[in-house]
């Protein structure tokens, strides 16, 4: 394939990104160093989307930008995260969340990294995405040693015939027992068993534990496989940097959370049910990462968002509740901020220990436990 961007320019960019990753203390090994500057990122990323926040914080599609673009090629070789696709949440065919793309390099590099990836291994990547990961893996170990998966059959078809004009084919085919190590490109919100019956036992395992579609809570989860294959453990690591969450299906975005799509009359009888009263506990102990962890893992099934002070959660059968300063709002059966003064009292009694020192487990029925030390 011919390439339509200058070798000399685009080499000159990787250049300065991996000078720029090394000053944050990352690409110390001199193999992930020269993949970084020899892997062309624009190969797997010809194009992106260009993102514009409104003043409430969210995020919207403001244009694609492709080499076309004068900003293209500086941003391409820059440390950032290029959100590549959106896909419509499931029965709200207008909506779109992000779906995928390209991880910020200082990420990848600090997941590698952290995992101690080296020639010889055998490495599974859960989340081919554009490819740009894989060729990394690839380039550090040999196609033979790399299996990458995905969920999206596009995405996978894309990426692969990215990675075999370069000369890299790795497998998308994962075997039992095969891998020294495991990464995803994604976060989870229960580790996959499966997980374990793919990696050797005493193979490790890293992955961003969170919230469906909640950037705001969760933390990287590493873990060894037991000896006997049959589940794993380890411990949660401070925060640094995040994913979006695996799809559970191809064709939708995972919003988190669907809710009842309500109707105007809906909405104003729903108003008069609101129910107020006034707590102590204000909504700024959701910026304790640890207390947030510790919260959704009480309660699974309820939805968060922290905002300017306030903060919003939910259920997906329509229970709401809103809390701004000291003023609690809710509608349905459970009074949600309740349940978060009851955890948060729980967390007191705890010492509140910094995430760290948690443990984390799968076990061999599936699920994934979390334990605050005694």
């Amino acid at each position: 394939m011919t390439d339509p961007i200058d070798q000399q320019t685009w080499q000159a960019l990787a250049g300065e990104l991996v000078a720029s990753l090394k000053q944050k203390g990352h690409l110390n090994d001199p193999g992930l160093r020269a993949a970084f500057a020899e892997i062309p990122r624009h190969h797997f990323v010809p194009e992106y989307l260009r993102l514009d926040v409104d003043p409430a914080g969210a995020a919207r599609v403001d244009g694609v930008v492709d080499r076309s673009d004068p900003e293209y090629l500086q941003t391409i070789y820059s440390d950032q995260a290029l959100m590549t696709q959106t896909k419509p949440v499931q029965g709200q065919p207008d909506s779109f969340v992000w779906s995928s793309s390209s991880s910020m390099p200082s990420v990848m590099a600090d997941m590698i990294e952290e995992l101690q990836i080296s020639r010889g291994m055998t490495v599974l990547e859960s989340g081919t995405g554009t490819g740009y990961n894989a060729a990394i893996l690839c380039q550090l170990l040999g196609d033979a040693a790399v299996t990458t998966v995905e969920i999206d059959p596009d995405l996978l078809h894309t990426a692969l015939v990215r990675l075999a004009d370069l000369g890299y084919r790795p497998s998308t085919s994962p075997q039992p027992r095969n891998y020294d190590r495991i990464l995803s490109t994604h976060a989870v919100d229960n580790i996959p068993v499966k997980w374990t019956e793919l990696g050797k036992p005493g193979a490790v395992i890293l992955t961003d534990l969170r919230p469906p579609s909640n950037t705001q809570i969760g933390a990287w989860a590493k873990l060894t496989i037991d000896e006997d294959g049959r589940g794993a453990t380890g411990r949660l690591m401070a925060p640094r940097g995040y994913f979006m969450s695996a799809r559970k299906v191809p064709e939708f975005a995972d919003d988190g959370q669907n809710l009842p799509v309500l109707t105007l009359e809906e909405h104003q009888r729903r108003a008069q049910l609101v129910v107020t009263r006034t707590t102590d506990l204000s909504p700024e102990i959701f910026n304790d990462t640890g207390f947030g962890l510790y919260f959704w893992r009480r309660r699974p099934d309820v939805w968060s968002w922290y905002h300017a002070g306030e903060i919003s959660l939910s259920t997906a059968d329509g229970t709401w509740t809103q809390v701004r300063n000291t003023a609690v709002s809710h509608i349905g059966e459970r009074d949600l901020w309740a349940e978060v003064e009851d955890a948060h009292r729980e967390w007191q009694a705890s010492g509140r220990p910094p995430i760290t020192e948690w443990t984390i487990r799968i076990t061999p029925e599936g699920s994934t436990e979390i334990e605050l030390p005694h």
